[in-house]
């Protein structure tokens, strides 16, 4: 209650002085009016961030993944069935030249075969000259059952032999003929046996040679089945597999509307998985075909050789499709209606005016302007959110902050 009754006495104390000093009231409240009017000031237009477009290089490309794969394969097998491997002489992922040796297979039995083979061979040379005696000897027999029939007829003329002896040499010269064209035909069925013999002979040396399971191209072993002591056959399936020239490339597919995009001799950079530097590659072939259920295609990127690549690694590729330079703007500054492009220009005015412009290439980010827009243009970067067409703005440009950040 004191406190009060200080207060009210000090405020009548201070009205007293400000009358003896010929201050009114209204000197005290008229700064505050003059204040409160002054405070209302036009609201200023939106801070937002600007860009010009300018020129770079844009390069272009496109992502792709898949599996690391040979170019080309050998599969090496045998058409020998119940063999047993007896020596290996190579692995995976030696590097092996044209011919060199990599197994061998138990060749006893084949051994057998060839033995009895030449013994047949022996029999039927022996048959063949047994048959060339008696071809001899029937040809002997038709010059002598010849001599006797011309003895016969000149008898027959003169009178003084009967015709019964006429009848008996020529009945002697057609016997000792048969004798020769059986002989003859006897001869060349023993040829044809020879034949025969030679034709089993030589099939026995080719299974033979077979035994030693030899590489059929330089390459790399990818994978090898055959094992010490293992039966093979040709329903096992492939000894070995062999990369040809330990060539590998990376299969990815690719969408079908890509495809007309894509050419051979492309670049590309391929990377696997634990390695930190990429390796160099380019498109060696497209495929013609497209999977009809997946609407996708199948292209080859050729690698350099990289000892750390291995068949079946899973790889992504970065092919270039495009390097050029050209006036390109951020792609967030893009406004779309449908299909076209529009960007938000500043004019000299301080206003948003919205132009329409023809897009070319995408990269890291940018959009390549091909008309409706000049280098050095501004725009608004994040465009088509907070402005509209004849919007007044406050550019922001540069580091600066504004109401809206890019």
């Amino acid at each position: 209650m004191k406190t009060s009754r200080f207060l009210f006495s000090a405020a009548a104390v201070l009205l007293a002085g400000a009358a003896a000093l010929g201050i009114s009231q209204d000197a005290f409240t008229a700064p505050k009016a003059e204040t409160a009017a002054g405070a209302v000031e036009a609201p200023r237009p939106p801070a937002i961030r600007v860009v010009p477009a300018e020129r770079r290089e844009l390069i272009e490309t496109l992502e792709v993944t898949g599996t690391v794969v040979p170019r080309e394969e050998a599969a090496v097998g045998i058409d020998l069935s119940g063999m047993i491997v007896l020596e290996l002489h190579a692995d995976q992922g030696d590097m092996v030249k044209k011919g060199d040796l990599l197994a061998v297979l138990d060749k006893a039995m084949l051994e057998t075969q060839l033995a009895q083979v030449v013994a047949n061979r022996a029999q039927a040379d022996a048959s063949v000259a047994q048959v060339r005696a008696q071809i001899t000897d029937a040809e002997i027999g038709v010059r002598q059952a010849d001599e006797g029939l011309d003895r016969a007829r000149q008898l027959q003329k003169k009178g003084i032999a009967a015709q019964s002896q006429l009848d008996n040499a020529v009945n002697a010269y057609d016997s000792a003929q048969a004798k020769l064209v059986s002989a003859q035909k006897a001869l060349a069925a023993s040829e044809a046996q020879l034949g025969v013999i030679d034709a089993q002979r030589r099939n026995i040396d080719l299974q033979i040679e077979k035994t030693q399971v030899r590489a059929p191209a330089d390459g790399l072993i990818l994978a090898r089945n055959a094992t010490l002591g293992g039966i093979v056959g040709a329903s096992v399936g492939p000894l070995f597999r062999i990369a040809i020239d330990g060539q590998l490339e990376l299969a990815a597919d690719v969408p079908e509307t890509v495809l007309p995009r894509l050419s051979a001799g492309l670049k590309a950079n391929v990377r696997l998985p634990g390695m930190d530097e990429a390796i160099p590659g380019e498109i060696r072939m497209i495929e013609p075909e497209v999977d009809q259920k997946l609407r996708m295609g199948m292209i080859r990127i050729a690698l350099s050789d990289e000892e750390n690549v291995r068949a079946g690694n899973f790889a992504r590729g970065s092919i270039e499709l495009l390097r050029r330079e050209g006036v390109a703007v951020p792609s967030t500054a893009l406004v779309y209606r449908g299909s076209d492009g529009f960007l938000q220009r500043l004019n000299g005015e301080g206003r948003v005016s919205t132009v329409p412009v023809q897009l070319g290439a995408r990269a890291d980010g940018y959009v390549e302007i091909l008309e409706g827009l000049a280098e050095g243009d501004e725009i608004v970067s994040r465009a088509g959110t907070f402005v509209a067409d004849g919007d007044e703005i406050t550019p922001v440009r540069g580091d600066r902050t504004g109401a809206v950040a890019q």
